[in-house]
């Protein structure tokens, strides 16, 4: 039509957010792939640490395993056990054999019991206040004052006032109260075994209070155990002790009596504990082969890592004054060592020395290897510190281009708000020509 014009897409609008969120997505791949990169790093140092903590374990196996005592390791049994217990606390002192032992008396501790008492705890237990003096192994250990007058607090005057007192005064005896059905009686018990542990109570002054209980040295029955040492014979031998243990009477080992009575004392080779060891030591190495055939293994998160391997073969060659003896033999299909049991009783048995020396070229060989493998230049550390330098690399060039991305994203979001602003200023001059001309066929539609 003559005189008509269009203007086309005047005004429109936008989700700028959604084009920025486009635009991130796109331009954040190079940050995905160093993520990926970091997480694989951070696997393998997981699992190197993983690995180093079985070397550790190794080591220690290693270690127990050519301790110097370790053959020459003893065990006791006795005949009586009801008599007599045993425990071996030093090996290299216990020499075998078989030892009679004949338990004549137990150890036992001093203890008084008043004759008399009262027959309420709530009255005085004298009829005239006085100070009671108490020795324990010849030291004075308590002396209490005390009085008739249950209302004084600042002395006792009660019997069970007068038992606290004591205990409170001292730590080498205890006083306590006990009912035998119409009496409260005092009762005074040594904290030690052996005749040198001795109670002995004495009155001074005018007070009565060990008349009124018949306690003490002038009331014979009152003592109604002596203190005493224990005491045994060994092939005649006479041995006492303040206690109911004796450490020195056979050489490394120790006794403890229960009753009396005669028991045979039998000291022989432990072997068992070596077993153990030997059992530890390789069940450790089997550890780290089972660890590399995974981890290092096809698939593994430390696939192509040869060093494993070459410790792996390390350790095992270092393996070879064992299988000299032919204790050990290599499954072939599972990389593990086993140990032949009836190999190993058989030297045990008829040839033990050959042990000893096995162990002494075994140390030899493989100690200061595992030394090597555990400290701090090992090279499986060495590895976790070069993992983790290029950890931080990675990790510094992420915040790099996460920096860079930020910032393209801010200057594209004020281009997108500004072309966003000209649309709306673009909207508000279509309506000022819709309204100026009347003619809306002047405006092309979008």
């Amino acid at each position: 039509m003559a005189g008509e014009f269009y203007i086309s897409n005047l005004a429109g609008t936008f989700d700028y957010q959604e084009i920025l969120n486009l635009y991130y997505q796109s331009q954040i791949a190079p940050v995905k792939l160093l993520q990926r990169q970091e997480s694989k790093i951070s696997d393998k140092v997981s699992a190197l640490n993983d690995f180093e903590s079985k070397l550790n374990s190794l080591y220690d196996a290693f270690n127990r395993l050519t301790s110097a005592t370790l053959l020459e390791e003893k065990k006791v049994s006795v005949s009586s056990p009801d008599v007599l217990s045993a425990t071996v606390v030093d090996p290299l002192k216990a020499v075998e054999g078989t030892y009679q032992v004949n338990v004549t008396r137990l150890a036992k501790n001093d203890v008084w019991l008043s004759q008399s008492g009262v027959s309420d705890l709530s009255s005085a237990a004298a009829t005239s206040g006085g100070q009671i003096t108490i020795t324990y192994a010849g030291q004075t250990v308590a002396v209490i004052d005390y009085d008739t007058d249950s209302a004084d607090s600042a002395k006792p005057s009660t019997l069970t006032e007068i038992a606290k007192a004591i205990n409170d005064a001292q730590d080498k005896l205890k006083a306590s109260v006990i009912y035998d059905g119409s009496n409260y009686r005092l009762l005074l018990t040594g904290s030690d075994t052996g005749k040198d542990s001795t109670i002995s109570i004495s009155e001074t002054g005018s007070g009565d209070l060990l008349d009124q209980l018949q306690l003490g040295d002038d009331y014979s029955d009152s003592h109604v155990q002596t203190a005493q040492d224990a005491q045994i014979e060994v092939y005649g031998a006479t041995i006492t002790s303040p206690t109911n243990t004796f450490t020195g009477a056979i050489p490394g080992v120790e006794l403890t009596i229960s009753s009396t009575g005669t028991s045979t004392v039998e000291i022989s080779a432990d072997y068992q504990p070596f077993k153990d060891a030997l059992n530890a030591l390789i069940n450790a190495y089997n550890s780290v082969v089972d660890f590399i055939n995974e981890k290092a293994g096809k698939d593994g998160v430390l696939s192509g890592d040869n060093t494993l391997y070459m410790i792996r073969s390390g350790i095992l060659s270092r393996l070879q004054p064992l299988f000299n003896l032919g204790l050990l033999d290599v499954d072939k299909d599972t990389g593990h060592v086993n140990i032949d049991s009836e190999k190993l009783d058989s030297l045990i048995e008829n040839v033990p020395h050959t042990l000893e020396d096995a162990l002494s070229q075994l140390k030899d060989s493989l100690q200061d290897y595992l030394l090597f493998l555990v400290s701090p230049d090992s090279p499986v550390e060495n590895e976790i510190e070069s993992l983790n330098d290029q950890k931080e690399r990675i990790g510094e060039r992420i915040n790099e281009l996460n920096k860079m991305l930020s910032e393209q994203i801010e200057i594209f979001k004020k281009q997108l708000i500004q072309v966003q602003l000209l649309q709306q200023q673009m909207a508000e001059l279509r309506a000022k020509i819709a309204s100026t001309f009347g003619q809306t066929t002047l405006l092309k539609q979008s």
